[in-house]
C-alpha cells in the first residue's frame, strides 16, 4: 500500500513537468517553422535582380543553409532553455520527490515499526492470553483435582461413617439379639422355675389334701374308735392289754370265761355300738336339696327311662338328665 502512494505523488510530482516539457518542444516546432517561412522572404529581398531560374535555385539552396542554420541555433538555445528549466524542474522535482520517497519511507519504517509494536503487542497479548488460558486451565485442572480429591475424601469418610454405622448396628442388633436371648433365657428359666414352683405346690397342695385326708380319716377313725370295742372279744382283748399276755393267750382266757362275764362284754359292745352308730351319724354332712329332690323322684324318672331303653347305663343317664331338667324348671 504505502510503495503504491509513494508511485502515486511520484506521477502527480512529474506531472507538471511533461506537460511543461511538451509545451516547450511545440514552442520550438512553432519557432522553427516560422524560421522557414520567414527566411525565403529575406533571401528573396537580396536577390530580386536575379533571373527567375538562378533566383530559385539560390533561394531554394540559401533558404535550405540559413533555415538549417537558425533552426540550428534556435534549437540549441530552446533545447538548452528546455534543457535547464527540465534540469531545473527536474532537481526540483527530483528534490520535493525525494523528501516525499523519503517522507513516505519514513512513514513506511514508522508504519512497519508501529506494525511490529502492533504484532508485538498482538503478541504478548496473545502470550498473554494463551498464559492467562493456560494459567486458567491448570487452576481448573488444581480445581478438579482439589475437587476429586475432596470428593474421595468425602466419600471414604462416608464410607468410613457407613461402615461404623453398619459396625454399630451389627454390635446393637448382636446386644439386643443377646439381651433378646438372655430375657428369653431367664423368661424361659421364670417360667420353668413358676411352672416348677406351681407344681411343687400342687404336689404340695396335693399332699397337704391328701394328708388332710388322712388326717381327717384318722380324726374321724379316732373318734369312730373312741365309742370302744363294738365286739365282746375285741372288748376283752382291750381290757386286757399291757398285763403281758399275748393275743393266743387272750383268746384262750376269752374263750375259758363264764356265761355272766361274756354277757357283760356283749351288753357293753352294745352300747358301743350305739356310741359308734350316733358319732357316725354326727359326722354325715346334711344332704342337700338337689340330692333330696333326686332321692325322692330318681326311683318313677328311672322307670320311664327304662322304657324308652333296654340299656340301664342309658336310662340311668337319661334319668338323671331328666331330673336335673326339672330341678332347674323349679
Amino acid at each position: 500500500m504505502n510503495t503504491l502512494r509513494i508511485a502515486s505523488r511520484t506521477l502527480r510530482a512529474f506531472a507538471p513537468l511533461a506537460r511543461s516539457t511538451g509545451f516547450d518542444l511545440m514552442q520550438v516546432r512553432t519557432k522553427v517553422t516560422s524560421a522557414k517561412k520567414a527566411a525565403p522572404k529575406k533571401v528573396v529581398k537580396k536577390v530580386k535582380a536575379a533571373p527567375k531560374k538562378v533566383a530559385k535555385k539560390a533561394v531554394k539552396k540559401v533558404v535550405k543553409k540559413t533555415a538549417k542554420k537558425v533552426v540550428a541555433k534556435k534549437v540549441k538555445k530552446v533545447v538548452k532553455k528546455v534543457v535547464a528549466k527540465k534540469a531545473k524542474v527536474a532537481k526540483k522535482v527530483s528534490a520535493a520527490a525525494k523528501k516525499r520517497v523519503a517522507a513516505a519511507k519514513k512513514r513506511d519504517v514508522a508504519a512497519k515499526k508501529k506494525a511490529i509494536v502492533q504484532k508485538k503487542k498482538i503478541a504478548a497479548q496473545k502470550k498473554k492470553a494463551t498464559a492467562k488460558a493456560a494459567l486458567i486451565k491448570r487452576r481448573a485442572a488444581v480445581l478438579r483435582k482439589k475437587t476429586a480429591a475432596k470428593a474421595a475424601i468425602l466419600k471414604k469418610k462416608t464410607a468410613a461413617q457407613k461402615k461404623r454405622a453398619a459396625a454399630k448396628a451389627a454390635i446393637l442388633k448382636k446386644k439386643t439379639a443377646a439381651q433378646k436371648k438372655r430375657a428369653a433365657a431367664k423368661a424361659a428359666i421364670l417360667k420353668k422355675k413358676t411352672a416348677a414352683q406351681k407344681e411343687r405346690a400342687a404336689v404340695q397342695k396335693k399332699k397337704a389334701a391328701a394328708k388332710a385326708k388322712k388326717d381327717a380319716v384318722k380324726a374321724k377313725k379316732a373318734k369312730i374308735a373312741s365309742s370302744g370295742p363294738v365286739r365282746p372279744r375285741a372288748l376283752f382283748v382291750s381290757q386286757q392289754a399291757g398285763k403281758g399276755m399275748s393275743l393266743k393267750q387272750m383268746s384262750e382266757k376269752f374263750n375259758t370265761l363264764g356265761a355272766s362275764e361274756k354277757q357283760a362284754l356283749v351288753n357293753q359292745a352294745q352300747k358301743n355300738l350305739a356310741k359308734r352308730n350316733e358319732i357316725r351319724k354326727s359326722l354325715k354332712k346334711p344332704a342337700t336339696k338337689y340330692a333330696l329332690f333326686v332321692k325322692k323322684n330318681f326311683a318313677t324318672a328311672y322307670e320311664s327311662a327304662k322304657k324308652q331303653t333296654n340299656d340301664k347305663k342309658a336310662a340311668f343317664k337319661l334319668a338323671t338328665r331328666t331330673l336335673a331338667a326339672q330341678y332347674k324348671k323349679q
